[in-house]
C-alpha cells in the first residue's frame, strides 16, 4: 500500500492539469443555488489530497477534517487517477457536509470547495437547531410509544442527518474562531476560554443525537413487539422518554443562562437516577418472553442512560464556566451560589432564549 500524502498545494505536479485557484466564495440562496461573493478579510485556504494507496474510509474522513480546519478548497488526486470508489467516497462525503459541493470532475482530480461564511451563523442559533432537532426526534420516539395502534414511526435519519451537519459547522466556525476575532465576533463567542467549552458541548449533542436516532431505529424495527409488552415495563419506557426530553431541555436552559443552580439541581437528579437504572435492564430480562423485543428494549434503555450520561458533561460545563476568567470579571471575582444566574455579556443574553425556541430572531432555515 503506498503512502497517502496530504498536502497544502505550492505547484501543480509535474504533467498533472489542476484548476486554479478560487478566488471568490460564494453565498446560499436557497433549493441548491449560490451567488457568487467575496471573501469577508480571510484569504482563501487551498488544500491539495493524494490518495494514492489510500486505505477504505479515510478519504471521507480528511475530507471532514479539510472542512472543520478550514480548507476552502481541496483537490483530490491519485497517481494513477481516482477510482470510481473513491468518487463515490468523496460525493457520499461531501453530501454529508453543510455548505461542501463538488465543483469540478476530470479523470485527473476532483474538486471539491466549502462556500459558507464560517462567521455567517452565531453558535446560539445553531445550537437552538439541534436542540429542537433533538427534541422533535424524542417526541417521535414519545409518540410511537404512546400508540397503541396506528401510523409507524416516521424515519428519524433525515433530523439526524441534519444533526451531524450543524455538528460538523459548529465544529468548524468553533476552530477558525480561535484565530480569527472578527470570526469569534459574528458566531458570539468572543471569549477564547468558551471555545473550548462550547466544543465540548457541540460534540455532546452529536452524541446524544445519535443516540436517540438509535431510540428510533430499535421502535421502528420492533415497535409492533414493543407495544406487546407488558404495560407497566412499556410505561417505564416511554416515561424514560419523556424524562430525557425534559432533563435535555432543563440543561441546555442552564447551560444558555449559566444558571449554576440549575446546572447543579440536574445534576443532582441526574446523579440519582443513574445507578438505579441497572435494574430495569434485567426486569426486562426477566419479563419479555421474545428474545428480539427485549433485546430491542434494553437497547433502548440504554441509549436513554448513556444521553443522560452526556446531559452531566453539559451542565458540568455550565458549573465550570461560572468560575472563568470573564463571568468572574463581570461579578467582580465572586461567585454567588445564591444566585440562580450569572451576569453575561450584553450580547450572549439572547444564548438561552434561542435555545430553547422562543428568539424573534430568524431561524436558520429561513436563511439556509
Amino acid at each position: 500500500m503506498g503512502p497517502v500524502v496530504v498536502a497544502e498545494r505550492r505547484r501543480a505536479p509535474a504533467g498533472l492539469p489542476l484548476p486554479r485557484v478560487v478566488a471568490s466564495t460564494a453565498h446560499e440562496l436557497g433549493e441548491g443555488r449560490l451567488e457568487p461573493g467575496i471573501p469577508n478579510g480571510r484569504p482563501q485556504k487551498l488544500l491539495q489530497i493524494d490518495i494514492s494507496g489510500a486505505p477504505p474510509n479515510l478519504l471521507g474522513r480528511l475530507l471532514v477534517g479539510s472542512y472543520i480546519t478550514g480548507q476552502d478548497q481541496v483537490i483530490i488526486t491519485a497517481r494513477h487517477g481516482l477510482t470510481p470508489t473513491q468518487r463515490r467516497e468523496i460525493h457520499r462525503a461531501v453530501e454529508r457536509i453543510f455548505g461542501m459541493s463538488v465543483v469540478g470532475e476530470t479523470p485527473a482530480y476532483v474538486e471539491v470547495q466549502s462556500f459558507i461564511d464560517p462567521g455567517k451563523y452565531e453558535l446560539p442559533r445553531l445550537i437552538h437547531r439541534v436542540v429542537q432537532l433533538l427534541k422533535g426526534e424524542i417526541q417521535a420516539c414519545r409518540a410511537a410509544l404512546a400508540e397503541k395502534e396506528g401510523a409507524p414511526l416516521p424515519s428519524l435519519a433525515a433530523a439526524e442527518e441534519e444533526v451531524d451537519r450543524l455538528y460538523l459547522l459548529m465544529v468548524r466556525q468553533l476552530l477558525l474562531s480561535s484565530d480569527n476575532p472578527r470570526i469569534a465576533r459574528n458566531i458570539d463567542v468572543e471569549n477564547h476560554h468558551y471555545q473550548l467549552g462550547d466544543r465540548l458541548v457541540a460534540k455532546v449533542l452529536e452524541v446524544t443525537g445519535d443516540l436517540v436516532h438509535g431510540i428510533g431505529r430499535e421502535l421502528e424495527g420492533n415497535l409492533a413487539g414493543i407495544r406487546r409488552m407488558p404495560r407497566p415495563l412499556l410505561r417505564e419506557i416511554a416515561r424514560r422518554v419523556e424524562r430525557l426530553e425534559a432533563l435535555l431541555v432543563r440543561s441546555m436552559d442552564a447551560f444558555g443562562h449559566l444558571s449554576i443552580v440549575e446546572a447543579n439541581a440536574t445534576l443532582n437528579i441526574l446523579t440519582a437516577l443513574l445507578p438505579n437504572d441497572a435494574s430495569f435492564g434485567q426486569a426486562i430480562c426477566r419479563r419479555v418472553r421474545e428474545r428480539k423485543v427485549a433485546v430491542a428494549a434494553q437497547r433502548i434503555v440504554y441509549n436513554i442512560d448513556m444521553a443522560l450520561e452526556m446531559l452531566i458533561i453539559v451542565n458540568e460545563v455550565t458549573i465550570n464556566r461560572s468560575v472563568e476568567p470573564e463571568p468572574l470579571e463581570r461579578s467582580a471575582t465572586r461567585v454567588s451560589v445564591s444566585e440562580a444566574r450569572l451576569p453575561r455579556a450584553s450580547r450572549a443574553s439572547h444564548t438561552a432564549i434561542a435555545i430553547l425556541g422562543h428568539s424573534p430572531r430568524p431561524s436558520l432555515e429561513s436563511e439556509a
